[in-house]
């Protein structure tokens, strides 16, 4: 299939860089000009990342939790259109430089996209959602905070964009706030009890679910105590470029250039430090105590369920099951690529951006400017 970096042109046909720096320039590239020059060599020598870092903004919930995010794109204040609002809920564990391939490809496939206002949260307990308050997570409470966040920012409805476990939030949020959410595009989820599913793809097989959920109950705690997350982040973080090269070798199949640099940053996110790795792991045990599929029926608004029928993480056959499951009138519409594994937004953006983009231009299309 080609490496995906050089058809992901949205930006004056430059082809993207597979990198970090890349990706996080990208990003500033179509959400801010200004970023881009203050990144430029000999105008102050701002990284790209501190850029994108610095276009976050915080709000405080009512409980005293700080969330971060982003609020980028839309049409111009003072317009006299309605703004079309997309409110992505992230995998777990995935930053917002991990979007740029496909966002770049929205743009490109979707002349209407650049209208959109994209609104991107970080979950409590993760990234600049740090310190952790209350002491737990929950996908429960992580819907309500985008519910009050999204209630502060004064957006009254919004399109849901979610990838991996994302769609948890994402769909209990829309069981939550009914009148809030117009439309969902659900990229490789469960129907909840996330660990009945991963790594199982044909079906339940007896026991995993138990062993899953134990070794994220004590073998992280182990590997605090003994040293091994710190030895193992700091190794991420001293030797990246060898742990990119080794997983291009590894990741090959997947026919992506993206994905060494993204999943090499994603190790080395998780294992920041001691509170963010168990923040992480408590999120994942709480992806596996989250039960929605009784109540999938109850959700009305129209949805696009995408999956990849080689998805060993979050399977197709939950996909399949969301798709027949949600009470979306008129059927849920499911696409299936037999060549995309959990990874497919960064293996496949063109052809999951022309997918999203018609299915959102049809449900929630971009108002014109008055």
């Amino acid at each position: 299939r080609g490496f995906q970096s050089r058809n992901c042109r949205a930006v004056a046909g430059k082809p993207l860089q597979p990198s970090m720096l890349g990706l996080h320039r990208r990003f500033l590239e179509l959400y801010d000009n200004a970023g881009v020059a203050a990144t430029s060599s000999g105008i102050g020598g701002v990284h790209p990342e501190e850029r994108v870092a610095a276009l976050q903004r915080k709000f405080r919930l009512s409980d005293g939790q700080e969330i971060a995010y982003w609020d980028v794109g839309g049409l111009p204040e003072g317009s006299g259109a309605e703004q079309s609002v997309v409110l992505l809920c992230n995998g777990l564990g995935a930053r917002v430089a991990g979007w740029a391939p496909l966002l770049d490809a929205l743009h490109s496939e979707s002349p209407a996209w650049h209208g959109r206002r994209l609104v991107v949260p970080e979950y409590r307990g993760q990234f600049a959602s740090m310190p952790l308050i209350g002491g737990g997570v929950s996908v429960e409470r992580s819907a309500a905070d985008l519910s009050e966040l999204v209630a502060a920012l004064g957006i009254k409805r919004c399109s849901l964009l979610c990838w991996s476990t994302g769609v948890q939030v994402g769909l209990q949020l829309a069981l939550d706030r009914k009148d809030l959410v117009n439309g969902m595009v659900l990229i490789q989820g469960t129907t909840g009890k996330a660990l009945n599913a991963i790594l199982q793809p044909l079906c339940t097989v007896p026991a995993v679910p138990s062993l899953l959920g134990a070794f994220l109950r004590y073998v992280p705690k182990a590997m605090v105590r003994s040293g091994v997350r710190l030895a193992l982040g700091d190794a991420l973080l001293r030797w990246p470029s060898p742990f990119e090269r080794f997983g291009a070798l590894v990741l090959w199949p997947f026919g992506s250039d993206l994905m060494p640099p993204i999943v090499v940053r994603y190790g080395q996110d998780m294992l920041q430090s001691d509170a963010h790795f168990a923040n992480y792991c408590g999120y994942a045990e709480a992806l596996g105590r989250h039960i929605l599929a009784p109540r999938l029926p109850e959700i009305k608004s129209p949805a696009l369920v995408i999956t990849g029928t080689p998805d060993f993480v979050t399977p197709a056959r939950c996909s399949y099951d969301l798709a027949a499951s949600l009470g979306s009138i008129g059927g849920a519409e499911l696409f299936d690529d037999a060549s995309g594994s959990h990874y497919y937004i960064f293996e496949e953006p063109h052809k999951c951006a022309k997918k999203v983009a018609r299915f959102l231009d049809s449900i929630a299309p971009v108002a014109t400017q008055s």
